[in-house]
Parts: C-alpha cells; sequence; structure tokens
C-alpha cells in the first residue's frame, strides 16, 4: 500500500474511528486501526466487536493494499507533525510515514488478523434523514440513558420506527426522554412498524460522528444495525430483550403546570446545586401561584434560595428532584420558556417546551 494523504484528512479519520477502538490484553490487534487502499477509496476501519466504525477519506492511492496500525502510536504522531502533506506506506508488514522533515517506521500487523466487520445487508427496508436532526434527537435521549447490567435491555437507544415517524427513547428507570422525527425530515420504507435497542456506546459515537449536512440512513436484520452515509459506515449489535413499555409512565394528567425562563431555571439550578451536597437534592417550591423557590442545603455547607417568576396552573406545591438530572432535561430544550408539569412527591414530572415539541423528558422526584 502507498498513499499520499493531507493530514487534516488522516486525522479526521483517525479522531472518528478512534473511540471505538477496543482494548483487550489478549486481542491486540483491538487497539489497532486498520488502514484499507481499495477502490479509488482510503478507509479506516476500528472495532471494540460490539461497534464497528469506518470512516473514508480523501487521498491519493498510489498503490492498494491493507495493514492494521497501532492507533495510539498513529494518532500521537498524526497530531504533532507539522507538514500537510503525508506520504504513507505498507511494506513487509511495517507501516512508514513520511514528511518533509519527519519519518518514522511503526510495526503493523496483517489485516487478515483484524477481526471481520460483519456485513449488514442493504435491505429495502430503510430510513433516511438529515444528519443534524439525527444527532440532535440522539444527543436529547442519550442524555437519559445508562449501562445496567441488572436490566441490559435498557442500556441503550430504542429507535421505534413507524411508516410516518421514528422516535428514539431512552432511559435509565430514574428519567425518561424521547423525541420524535417525523414527516418530510424523514424518508421511510417501512411498511410497518419496527424497533430496535442499540448499545448506548453506539447511540453516543453515533452521535458524535455524524455529520450535519450529510444524509444518513440505517436499515437492521435480526442481531445487527447499519448506518451509513457517503462517507461514514457505523455497524453495531442490537440489545437482545424488550424495550420497557415506557408509554405507561408518561403522565395523562398533569396537577401543577409550572412555565419558567429556561435560563432563569437553568441559573438557579446551578445555584442551589453548588449547595445541594452528596445527594444532589434541590428543593422546588410553587408559591401563591406566580413564584418557583430553587433551594438547597447542606450541613457541611450552608444553604440558598433562588426565586424567579412563573406562570403556574395548578396548586402550590414542593417536590424535591437531583439538579443535575433536571438540569439535563431543562438545558436541551431551545426555546425560551420551558414547562415542568408536577405530579407531586412520587410521579413523574414531564418537561418539555410546549404542547408541540417533538421532545420530551420525564423525571423522577427524590421520594422525602
Amino acid at each position: 500500500m502507498k498513499i499520499i494523504i493531507l493530514k487534516s484528512n488522516l486525522k479526521a479519520g483517525l479522531d472518528a474511528v478512534g473511540r471505538s477502538i477496543g482494548i483487550n490484553a489478549n486481542l491486540p490487534v483491538l487497539s489497532t486501526v486498520l488502514i484499507r487502499a481499495e477502490n479509488n477509496q482510503i478507509k479506516l476501519s476500528a472495532t471494540n466487536l460490539e461497534l464497528a466504525l469506518t470512516k473514508t477519506v480523501f487521498g491519493k492511492i498510489i498503490e492498494e493494499g491493507g495493514l492494521a496500525i497501532p492507533y495510539a502510536v498513529l494518532s500521537n504522531i498524526v497530531n504533532n507533525i507539522s507538514t500537510e502533506r503525508v506520504n504513507l506506506e505498507a511494506k513487509a508488514g511495517n507501516f512508514m510515514i513520511k514528511t518533509d522533515n519527519y519519518e518514522a517506521s511503526i510495526q503493523g500487523i496483517d489485516r487478515k488478523e483484524f477481526p471481520i466487520i460483519p456485513p449488514v445487508e442493504k435491505r429495502s427496508e430503510r430510513v433516511e434523514v438529515e444528519g443534524s436532526i439525527l444527532k440532535e434527537a440522539l444527543m436529547k435521549t442519550v442524555i437519559a440513558a445508562e449501562v445496567s447490567d441488572l436490566r441490559p435491555e435498557i442500556s441503550g437507544a430504542l429507535f421505534l420506527i413507524e411508516p410516518s415517524e421514528v422516535k428514539i427513547v431512552a432511559t435509565d428507570s430514574f428519567r425518561l426522554a424521547e423525541a420524535t422525527i417525523s414527516g418530510k425530515q424523514i424518508k421511510n420504507t417501512f411498511e410497518k412498524g419496527t424497533q430496535m435497542t442499540i448499545p448506548l456506546k453506539a447511540a453516543q459515537e453515533l452521535a458524535r460522528v455524524v455529520e450535519e449536512k450529510e444524509k444518513i440512513s440505517f436499515s437492521a436484520n435480526e442481531t445487527q444495525v447499519l448506518f451509513e452515509s457517503e462517507n461514514l459506515e457505523l455497524v453495531t449489535r442490537v440489545i437482545e430483550g424488550k424495550f420497557p413499555d415506557y408509554q405507561a409512565i408518561i403522565p395523562k394528567e398533569i396537577e401543577t403546570e409550572v412555565v419558567v425562563n429556561r435560563d432563569d431555571l437553568i441559573n438557579g439550578l446551578k445555584l442551589a446545586g453548588s449547595f445541594a451536597g452528596r445527594n444532589s437534592e434541590v428543593l422546588l417550591k410553587v408559591k401563591d401561584r406566580k413564584i418557583l423557590e430553587i433551594s438547597a442545603s447542606d450541613s457541611n455547607i450552608g444553604k440558598n434560595k433562588y426565586v424567579v417568576s412563573a406562570k403556574v396552573n395548578g396548586p402550590d406545591l414542593e417536590v424535591a428532584f437531583n439538579w443535575q438530572y433536571l438540569l439535563d432535561g431543562v438545558k436541551n430544550e431551545p426555546s425560551k420558556e420551558v414547562s415542568l408539569g408536577i405530579n407531586g412527591e412520587e410521579k413523574p414530572t414531564m418537561i418539555k417546551s410546549s404542547e408541540t415539541s417533538p421532545y420530551f423528558y420525564i423525571l423522577m422526584p427524590i421520594k422525602p
């Protein structure tokens, strides 16, 4: 293999696949990146056996071939060389890097030893969406997910696919987030509803590497999902087990709705959070049907409170939350105002920007 490539292109490829590098002392090949030059394309691939990511980058191919190279060493070199034009060559198991003022030889691993990335058959049933829309939906929902050994079926992001919409849902059993992509935002050839849950790591990586201006499509079989764009392929497994019927916990009625300026609420939570102590508990009090008081106290720190005006529909009340979890839901709504649908100390609270918002976040209060 012999190629000429710009440092910026090589760095972009390494950055894209870097977090899917595996760590396994018994399988050192998992800590490598496979570089292939074939069919007029330069592809960089990495895998941790659960997730496989391939990024296509631009460069000039002089001679086709491929080699797996230790990622950490190659990434360090690329981040620190100063010349933009880079010559790469694989020969007799070694990987040579040359610039105008630098050269190195790295011992590689035969591409045949690199784990095979099982292909996902490109089916007629697939969904296509703009990268920016998918990225936003994922970033808003994966904050509510957490890997659970006890409940592996919720250790990821659920994709609920219907002919007219796609919903992405995540939960850690204390909170839940749902984002809906619908209408003209998607091209969907699924004739009937289906669902799949992908691991949290895969969902996080997908949100990170998807480029906003590109179209990305995804299709699946019984065990794997393929997300692909013009320059990216991400293959991940489907989590076994059925995602819980989360619709049952969505509040059907709201006891007290509190509409408050989003920035004021964020500031109040951050201020109160400094006094929340180890339990991260803040208390929200609705007073006189027009005031929201946010407070926290800790015997080792002190106490504080922050008062903001609010539009209240319903009786006064007080309820405690994990301030960091509440902040996650509030800051994901870009609107000027945010609505808190509070249902007392034992029922979930719904957070959203308006009745027509394609996103909502549900959080359980902290019981006294």
